[in-house]
């Protein structure tokens, strides 16, 4: 009988996952794993995600206009967690981050070999980790652009912009996204978000990175790939010596059996 071996530690009132190798394995060194998540199939997970977040992300999830926006919040995080928690072999809960000057995450304590980006647009999410290397990812969901000529020239450099510009009215959309979330992966691989002026920034469409500003000099050997079996504009940028990347959905099975039981006997609630 093959031996069990559990996704997280066991602790008291808690459930073990027993099946982490084939459901949510960690990346190898060399390697980046991308999940992709429908953020509105876990309504019936969200009381258990919530019970996994901190203070500060539940007061965040709040925040948030509509209950739509919550559960999406309280979703996209309480995965985030358990992804980490099995990579770092510790209780999601138990996981604590900090944050750059720009606001991007960061694991903390002595966790910090594992880097992690997150995106999300609308009802889809994106969870990328990989071992020692920053990565950065980006999603957006296509939708009509009210003023395309005015976002070129406020992010494209002069060359994308005129060789945009050449194309149909629906090539230029579909350009657009493709330059955008290219960009916005390796910006926040980078950790420096927007801060950036993005029309010093040139990515071809091979990934290569043409042109960057001073502040991005590190960046620059960085390969930016597309995404393609989101069926959205999606982007992955990623660091020297990360040359395999594998994109896939999350499988709710491991949900589902990690949350067999009640967390915290519902004490909390959405």
């Amino acid at each position: 009988m093959q031996k069990e071996t559990p996704l997280f530690p066991k602790r008291s009132g808690l459930p073990a996952y027993t099946e982490a190798g084939d459901l949510l394995p960690a990346p190898e060194t060399d390697k980046i794993r991308v999940w992709q998540i429908n953020l509105d199939e876990l309504t019936g997970f969200t009381r258990h995600l919530e019970a996994i977040l901190s203070a500060d992300e539940r007061k965040r999830a709040y925040a948030f206009a509509t209950p739509l926006l919550q559960q999406r919040f309280i979703g996209g995080r309480g995965v985030l967690r358990l992804v980490l928690g099995a990579c770092c072999g510790k209780a999601p809960e138990s996981l604590e981050f900090i944050y750059g000057p720009y606001g991007k995450p960061y694991l903390a304590g002595t966790e910090t070999d594992w880097k992690f980006n997150m995106a999300h647009s609308n009802h889809i999410a994106l969870i990328a980790v990989s071992r020692y290397v920053e990565i950065g990812v980006d999603v957006e969901i296509d939708r009509p652009l009210t003023d395309l000529a005015a976002l070129m020239n406020l992010c494209f450099s002069e060359q994308e912009r005129n060789a945009c510009l050449a194309m149909t009215q629906e090539q230029q959309r579909t350009e657009f996204y493709r330059i955008w979330t290219y960009k916005e992966a390796l910006l926040k691989a980078s950790g420096k978000g927007l801060q950036m002026d993005l029309q010093e920034l040139e990515i071809a469409r091979d990934g290569t990175v043409l042109r960057w500003p001073t502040k991005l000099q590190a960046y620059s050997t960085y390969r930016v790939y597309p995404l393609p079996l989101l069926n959205v504009p999606a982007a992955l940028a990623v660091g020297p010596g990360l040359t395999h990347w594998q994109c896939e959905e999350l499988p709710l099975p491991a949900l589902e059996n990690f949350f067999t039981y009640p967390i915290n006997r519902g004490s909390r609630h959405v």
